[in-house]
């Protein structure tokens, strides 16, 4: 069973007031960059209260490199766990096994990764395991993500696995983007990212977390609804 239906399956198990609790919502915006700045501002606008929003600008030097890199603005931390090995992430005075990187277009030994709206991003280094650490308190986190053209990778949160080739579909190319928000009622736990391609990755910018108010019974109703339309047109893309 894949992952959009494992989702699908978890929300006609749980009541309206349990699913509140027991599942994590992703929301994934269609590719290209007028999309995915339109998701990122209907992010935005859901959100109350504290915001914080890393860039990766300031702070940062262009070519920074190390395993965990930890957000001057109090995002969290982003963590190296499973180093790449091997390709463009050894290039010049790059070292997969360093870890994570700030680059620019200037400083990038990849194609297809780059800046949203700063000249600065986070760069897996083609790791093939990440894990976002949010900082605690919020239930809600949105990024963008670029060139996340490993169809066998995944996103791995509270337990449950989305795949990237159901969630960015099988066949992606090199400098794609699209904006990935995250909410979980029960507050922002580890996000970890897989890219299961050797010598594959993505970038990330504008790295954003706050609060939404827990939404009404009938937007899980509508939620349920909307998963099984993912889930049913997920099957439909993959025949």
């Amino acid at each position: 069973m894949n992952t959009a239906i494992k989702v699908v399956a978890a929300v006609a198990a749980l009541s309206v007031s349990s699913l509140v609790s027991a599942v994590p919502v992703l929301t994934i915006s269609d590719q290209g960059y007028s999309a995915a700045t339109a998701a990122e501002a209907a992010f935005l606008s859901s959100l109350s209260g504290s915001v914080i929003t890393e860039s990766f600008d300031r702070g940062y030097a262009a070519g920074d490199q190390a395993t965990t890199i930890n957000s001057v603005f109090g995002v969290g931390s982003f963590t190296s766990v499973t180093p790449g090995t091997g390709g463009a992430c050894n290039s010049g005075s790059y070292s997969c096994a360093d870890g994570l990187a700030v680059l620019s277009s200037a400083t990038s030994p990849f194609n297809g990764r780059f800046a949203l709206s700063s000249p600065q991003w986070l760069d897996s280094m083609d790791a093939s395991e990440m894990t976002i650490s949010p900082t605690t308190g919020y239930n809600s986190i949105g990024f963008y993500m670029t060139d996340p053209n490993d169809s066998s990778g995944r996103f791995s949160i509270g337990g449950l696995d989305f795949s990237f080739g159901d969630i960015f579909g099988s066949s992606l190319g090199s400098g794609n983007v699209f904006y990935v928000s995250l909410f979980d009622a029960a507050g922002l736990g580890d996000v970890s990212i897989f890219s299961n391609a050797n010598g594959d990755g993505y970038g990330l910018d504008n790295v954003t977390i706050g609060s939404v108010a827990v939404p009404e019974p009938g937007t899980f109703a509508l939620l349920g609804l909307g998963l099984l339309g993912l889930g049913a047109a997920r099957k439909r893309a993959s025949k």
